[in-house]
């Protein structure tokens, strides 16, 4: 029972909340640069999250915020 049902209802929201951390992830960083979220999110599906997280990082400065 534990085995053929609950591990693997686990392992599903373990999942679920892992993409959600790094589509959050990325929404917060493009804010945080200035930029609109959507494109990267659409990126992020068409491309990797991941990925979208390493371009901003590297080629996107913060923006201060007064």
């Amino acid at each position: 029972m534990l085995v053929d049902v609950i591990l693997p209802l686990f392992v599903l929201a373990l999942m679920v909340v892992i993409v959600w951390a790094l589509f959050s992830l990325v929404g917060e960083m493009a804010r945080d640069r200035g930029h609109n979220p959507w494109p990267w999110w659409l990126l992020s599906i068409a491309w990797s999250p991941i990925a979208s997280i390493i371009i901003l990082w590297l080629f996107f400065s913060v923006e201060e915020s007064n």
